[in-house]
């Protein structure tokens, strides 16, 4: 009996040992490894350049030299004469001065306004008709007409005369033409001048057989000044 004793002990501690064995392989299990430390990805970042607010401009100083030249736009318009005779007259074809006393040759001279204006803007005319009546019908060929500017405010200030324009021959025997800026030479250098004209009638022969004086205080050559509205 007493040997059976030692014996059931020894078998109910085998037993005992194989109910720890889970808990022995948890604490004999080797420590799991840690992952290694990867870095995360972190987005890039665009940095705006350091600006001042505050910051004020430095005004640059502009130095401005007056100067006293004579009106004249900035591009003045191409000049273009229209009317010029088909003939040319002879050498001998000259104006008179202011000396001349009266027509020579011309019952009338007429014409359809005393203004013309020039510029852009709402002014108005832009031309100006000149209607002539000779004496001698018949023998009167052709009616020339010269033009030239002559500034208000200081009538030593004028441009040369115009090329001869040949006036148009109508059915009631009168000669008319039909004046617009085209036909005065410079007149982008007044800004209120006179217009002056004179006109010549000539025979077949270019001779010329009447003549007016110079008209120099009918017509006013004005720039148009366009009214801006506050």
């Amino acid at each position: 009996m007493k040997k059976i004793i030692p014996f059931l002990l020894f078998a109910l501690l085998l037993e005992g040992c194989s109910g720890l064995s889970p808990i022995l392989d948890l604490i004999a299990s080797p420590t799991p490894g840690i992952a290694p430390d990867t870095p995360t990805p972190q987005p890039t970042v665009t940095r705006i350049p350091t600006r001042d607010l505050f910051a004020t401009l430095t005004p640059t100083p502009v130095t401005f030299t007056p100067t006293t030249t004579p009106f004249v736009p900035d591009q003045p318009p191409t000049e273009t004469s229209t009317g010029i005779p088909t003939i040319a007259p002879p050498s001998s074809f000259q104006l008179e001065s202011y000396f001349t006393p009266k027509n020579q040759g011309f019952l009338a001279v007429l014409i359809s306004n005393p203004v013309i204006y020039w510029n852009a803007g709402p002014c108005m005319p832009r031309n100006v008709r000149i209607t002539a009546f000779v004496e001698d019908l018949v023998h009167t060929d052709k009616v020339y007409l010269m033009l030239r500017a002559r500034e208000k405010k200081d009538t030593l200030i004028l441009q040369q005369w115009s090329s001869p324009a040949e006036m148009i021959k109508q059915e009631n025997g009168s000669f008319n033409y039909n004046v617009t800026t085209d036909n005065i030479k410079r007149y982008y250098y007044h800004k209120e001048a006179w217009l002056e004209y004179q006109l010549v009638a000539v025979d077949e022969n270019l001779q010329i057989i009447a003549r007016t004086q110079i008209f120099d205080r009918n017509i006013s050559l004005i720039m148009c000044r366009p009214v801006i509205s506050p």
